[in-house]
């Protein structure tokens, strides 16, 4: 229930939003009213003006054809345009780097659960309450006369303010069941909790097999943005505590091991961003990585199989369990290992790894090897851009026929460097000819 200091908003201040996209969304008013149409900003934005938080994504509803009016809007501000027929939805790039989504009010019916829905043009009541959560389902109107005037038709202004997560119908989880994913992403995001019978229709529909008729794109999209959060262990917790890892696979288990090293994630991407800024790290996939890193690699080959991912992130997603151990190991042995093995163990993997690596370190709580292996990945990252002087052109002006062997003597020379026993031209050359016998 609302509670008793609960204040309903007829309107809402849209000046918190950044003055580009405040003059735009009034411009955009403007045309919708020399067409007679009506135009909203709606969903996340509008929920997270009401809660005071930051979230400048500019989707609009317009009551009419979204798409003709979106090309209107293109041509007035000369900005880029994609449309998409199958949604009735465009979306704007602007010269300035803005984005801008629009689509027309429509209403969704769904032949099968778990497929995506047929559309047909509604009213703007009607868009609102085919969303997801009460919460979402509010808008906020741009024509001039009526700018800033806010619908609330679901209660999502009561469910904000008792801080809870509500479906808007029975059937919302079984039409769409990625729905079951986002309703964790929020309750986690916000501090929240699932309304009782939101919770109840959550878990009945999470019984039955409709998350697996989902497309592996979709599937991979709601587990990503969920990663994506600022704190996805609370998330990956909540999803063990409702038993739906098992979507992911039968066999994945989150043991402490594991609970604590995706814990530990939060503390080794805090240390690499501060440590190596220029490094892009795909957060997502680490925490994916953390939480298959103890299981078998026939588990994991399934499971990057269910969530259609790219070849590299395939390829990140597979490290882990013994092998992160056998590297863990050797990176903090505590006797004296040469830069150049640093290297050579480490050069074949990505950044995302080396997260890992120190996410699991971290886990173990052993500040010894922790400072051994933060040196090692130090050195590593600093060696990884060293080059030699010689190339396979200089190797042949010396003498030598080109092959194989090319590989290996600049391998074993790039070693040299690395270790500082060469460190000029003349003193690559000696090395290559004494190599050479």
């Amino acid at each position: 229930m609302c509670p008793m200091k609960c204040q309903i908003k007829k309107t809402v201040s849209l000046n918190r939003l950044p003055v580009r996209q405040l003059l735009l969304l009034k411009q955009v008013g403007r045309l919708a009213d020399e067409q007679g149409m009506s135009v909203y900003l709606v969903g996340g934005v509008v929920r997270d003006l009401l809660l005071k938080r930051e979230n400048w994504d500019l989707d609009l509803t317009v009551e009419g054809d979204g798409i003709a009016f979106a090309k209107l809007v293109a041509d007035r501000h000369g900005s880029g345009l994609a449309v998409f027929e199958r949604f009735a939805t465009a979306r704007l790039t602007f010269k300035n780097g803005l984005k801008m989504d629009i689509a027309m009010t429509r209403r969704e019916s769904y032949a099968q659960p778990a497929l995506l829905p047929t559309v047909q043009p509604a009213s703007i009541k009607e868009d609102l309450s085919r969303r997801d959560f009460t919460i979402n389902a509010v808008a906020v109107q741009l024509n001039q006369r009526e700018f800033g005037r806010l619908l609330d038709p679901n209660g999502g202004q009561r469910d904000l303010q008792a801080r809870t997560i509500r479906v808007l119908h029975a059937g919302s989880f079984q039409d769409d069941p990625t729905r079951i994913f986002r309703a964790i992403r929020f309750e986690q995001r916000f501090g929240f909790r699932l309304e009782r019978a939101t919770l109840r229709l959550l878990a009945q529909a999470a019984s039955t097999n409709l998350v697996q008729r989902l497309s592996g794109p979709r599937l991979q999209n709601e587990i990503l943005l969920l990663l994506a959060e600022q704190d996805p262990a609370r998330a990956i917790a909540r999803l063990e505590q409702l038993k739906l890892l098992r979507f992911l696979h039968s066999r994945l288990r989150y043991t402490n091991k594991v609970k604590r090293t995706v814990t530990a994630v939060s503390k080794s991407l805090a240390w690499w961003v501060s440590r190596f800024p220029d490094s892009a790290i795909d957060r997502p996939i680490v925490y994916l990585m953390a939480l298959s890193s103890e299981s078998s690699p026939a588990v994991v080959a399934t499971m990057i199989r269910r969530l259609t991912l790219s070849r590299e992130q395939a390829k990140r997603v597979s490290f882990g369990g013994g092998r992160a151990d056998r590297v863990l190991k050797r990176l903090t042995d505590k006797g004296t290992v040469r830069r150049s093995q640093i290297f050579r163990l480490l050069e074949d993997f990505s950044d995302e790894v080396h997260v890992l690596l120190f996410a699991k370190q971290v886990s173990r709580k052993q500040k010894v090897g922790l400072s051994l292996l933060k040196r090692r990945l130090t050195a590593y990252m600093k060696n990884r851009t060293t080059k030699t002087v010689l190339t396979g052109r200089d190797l042949q002006a010396m003498g030598l026929q080109p092959g194989p062997q090319y590989k290996t003597i600049l391998g074993k020379l790039l070693d040299a460097r690395i270790d500082g026993r060469v460190t000029t031209e003349a003193a690559e050359r000696a090395f290559v000819r004494k190599w050479l016998g």
